[in-house]
């Protein structure tokens, strides 16, 4: 027969053991705390030279980053930089794959927009959880009265805002055959919007970069043409002209809208001059723009009919 162990007894070895437990918790939180400052530094990632190296190794951290998230669900650092891995993954990679794709095959573009879309709003779903940690109920209020919603946020909300604001626009841009994501629309403008008035030259003019793309959407749903000029004029200004994507964004949403053949040409041979290394902050996202350039440029001829007295020009010439 075993003796049954004094109550003292099991009291210890429970003690101990829940020593050694918490112990391990402890120690398993100083390490996540510890490789966390390194692991949420977009600019790691937005200072590459090689967009092939960080297109490899981005699933992997965005992955680990959710392990983070599933053991911490309020940390908001690690769901802001989640929000704005998930964006830079899907419009780097995905949805500029698919604007290439577009040219040769269609299905696949269709298909690469899709997994974009889906990536901008797990994006989307990380911010809102972000800004609900600090505002509890925002949420709900952006979808009832999204201007008066927005009031709340500060000049430190800025990078929040202008991640979850942007990955919302973008999830609705890939999405308009969906009413109820378009109808969003108002609360990822109202987040952007509050953004700009409060911190207008956010990251040398990405807002106002961003707003180029807004307005390009045309009059029919809220842009302006004229607006979009002006975010641009202001967006190059802010950034010394040193970022290419305000001139793809106004060649891609307005020079083509407008038939301006000309314009749409310049702009991307000056995204293409720019020197990727003067602006070391930015040069993966310039070195991802110049690409697109260097393919639209490729296929302007059916983007754009040929000038007539450049046609009657080659006919003649013809033999």
């Amino acid at each position: 027969m075993v003796r049954q162990a004094s109550r003292p007894g099991v009291r210890a070895l429970f003690a101990a053991v829940a020593v050694t437990v918490l112990a391990g918790c402890s120690l398993r939180t100083m390490a996540v705390n510890a490789v966390l400052p390194t692991l949420v530094n977009p600019a790691v990632y937005l200072s590459e030279e090689d967009p092939e190296l960080v297109r490899d190794s981005l699933p992997f951290l965005l992955k680990t980053i959710e392990s983070i998230i599933d053991a911490d669900p309020a940390r908001q650092d690690v769901l802001l930089f989640a929000n704005t891995g998930f964006v830079l993954y899907a419009n780097a990679f995905l949805q500029a794959d698919a604007a290439i794709a577009e040219w040769d095959d269609y299905d696949l573009a269709l298909e690469l927009n899709e997994r974009a879309r889906r990536m901008y709003l797990r994006a989307r779903d990380y911010g809102l959880r972000n800004v609900e940690a600090a505002h509890p109920g925002i949420t709900a209020r952006l979808q009832s009265d999204p201007e008066a919603a927005v009031a709340v946020f500060e000049p430190e909300d800025v990078e929040s805002l202008y991640y979850l604001g942007g990955a919302w626009m973008l999830a609705i841009s890939l999405g308009l055959d969906r009413p109820a994501l378009v109808a969003d629309m108002p609360a990822a403008r109202a987040l952007l919007d509050r953004a700009l008035e409060l911190d207008e030259d956010f990251e040398r003019g990405a807002l106002h970069s961003a707003f180029v793309t807004l307005e390009s959407a045309g009059e029919a749903l809220g842009g302006s043409y004229a607006r979009a000029r002006e975010h641009f004029a202001r967006a190059v200004e802010l950034s010394d002209g040193q970022d290419a994507g305000p001139y793809v964004a106004l060649a891609t949403g307005v020079s083509i809208a407008e038939e301006n053949r000309d314009e749409f040409r310049d702009l991307l041979q000056t995204a293409l001059a720019i020197d990727p290394d003067e602006a070391p902050a930015n040069r993966l996202l310039n070195l991802i723009a110049q690409k697109r350039a260097r393919v639209l440029l490729d296929h302007i001829d059916d983007l754009f009919f040929e000038p007539f007295d450049e046609l009657d020009e080659e006919l003649e010439n013809r033999p």
